[in-house]
């Protein structure tokens, strides 16, 4: 019995099979085998046995060289799935697969990527599912969400059109990367911290779970074809899943029910604030266990939207009290501040540091600069150099200088605002 029913192109099985839609390959048999099978597809059959060939990079070793087993230069993939695990190998690899087609270069430690990955979906997945208790099967209340919600929703939704819009058109690393950023810097840095807050708010708390929930089966169907086997396990652990398997679902695609881009927009004066805050501490080395107070000299328009997200900048920024002021008003002596989109941000100093000691050290700091900087226009000013160093070099200098300039404006207003 001949394979596929050939030479009978109109037997079931070959309409079934013949032709198929991708072919994918390396670029170094396009001539020894891809050629080959569509001359012979044509002239057998009449129709080319493919209608779009993706042609990847080259898997080569950390140097660049072409793998080969009398080199010992390969890599086993069994081995590295024992090692790091079968979806840590598939999404590293996804993730090296640049759009350009260019050689993939690999070594054993690449697959830690995956690997963190893998145990970071694991582990906030556990977290959020523990959270859970006594949420129902009906769907997000869309007319109840707050603006952390909205945000991460409409985060949710752009993503899912980015990944449809990637895989159309191959971009299959971009897919592994897009995901990567969401899951881990949105959804597990930012919503799942935000909605411990709302949890604790028994108003909020249901609907806080549903989209928690929403998000998590969304995603995790999304990473489906990349990591096939941790996002089934987890999806069966999700109460009232929707479907028996996770790869029977429905693949997310955009919903304009699910745009939010006001609330998006707004969200990002939140993370903005958070994270000025953070810098502060880190700069004067304000101990993360010290709550700080806080005054707003927030812009008109922007005033709402602080004063609706108060309880998300005292838990993620360590802050013990927020008071609000008019921005007109001068800030005051011995503290820092943030700049923030139109607003202004003012951090009390006095009672947090020792204000002495950051003088000094900041003062250190300028003294340093200033020294790199006298050298930098020392050399600008010396006629030999100007006219026999290459013109890079020379707007390489002025623009150090440039930058220095703005550093040693900073820390002199900073001085002057601790004195």
């Amino acid at each position: 019995m001949s394979t596929m029913g050939f030479p009978d192109v109109n037997s079931a099985d070959f309409k079934k099979f013949y032709p198929t839609s991708v072919l994918v390959t390396g670029f170094d048999i396009i001539f020894f085998w891809v050629a080959r099978m569509i001359t012979m597809g044509l002239e057998f059959t009449g129709k080319a046995p493919f209608s779009t060939v993706y042609i990847h990079g080259l898997i080569r070793d950390e140097h660049g060289q072409k793998m080969s087993k009398s080199k010992g230069n390969t890599i086993d993939p069994v081995l590295i799935i024992d090692k790091y695990g079968c979806d840590a190998l598939r999404f590293t690899m996804t993730s090296l697969c640049t759009y350009g087609g260019q050689d993939i270069k690999v070594s054993d430690e690449r697959f830690e990527y995956g690997r963190n990955f893998a145990n970071k979906i694991w582990n906030a997945s556990r977290f959020v599912l523990m959270n859970l208790e006594g949420v129902d099967d009906k769907e997000v209340d869309l007319a109840n969400l707050t603006i952390a919600d909205k945000w991460i929703l409409d985060k949710l939704n752009n993503t899912a059109k980015e990944i449809n819009e990637n895989i159309k058109n191959y971009r299959i690393g971009e897919t592994a990367h897009v995901l990567y950023d969401f899951f881990w810097n949105s959804y597990c840095d930012w919503y799942v911290e935000i909605g411990k807050i709302q949890l604790q708010d028994e108003k909020l708390k249901l609907n806080t779970q549903r989209v928690l929930k929403y998000v998590l089966d969304m995603t995790l169907r999304l990473l489906h074809p990349i990591m096939p086997h941790i996002t089934e396990k987890v999806y069966s652990l999700i109460p009232d899943a929707k479907f028996k398997a996770i790869m029977l679902a429905d693949y997310p695609v955009c919903e304009d029910k699910l745009n939010f881009p006001t609330e998006a927009k707004e969200m990002e004066l939140v993370f903005e604030t958070i994270k000025s805050l953070r810098n502060v501490r880190q700069g004067f080395n304000i101990s993360p266990s010290i709550k700080v107070n806080i005054e707003i000299r927030a812009e008109k328009s922007e005033k709402p939207i602080f004063e609706s997200v108060l309880a998300y900048i005292k838990r993620l920024a360590r802050v013990e009290e927020i008071s609000f002021a008019d921005e007109s008003e001068p800030v005051p002596a011995k503290s820092a501040t943030a700049v923030v989109s139109a607003s202004k941000i003012v951090i009390p100093l006095a009672e947090l540091i020792d204000l002495d000691a950051e003088i000094a050290r900041q003062q250190k700091k300028l003294d340093k600069l200033m020294g790199e900087k006298n050298s930098l226009t020392g050399r600008l000013g010396n006629k030999k150099f100007v006219e026999n160093a290459p013109k890079e070099v020379i707007e390489e200098t002025q623009a150090k200088v440039d930058e220095i300039s703005v550093q040693q404006e900073i820390i002199e207003q900073l001085i002057i605002s601790l004195k």
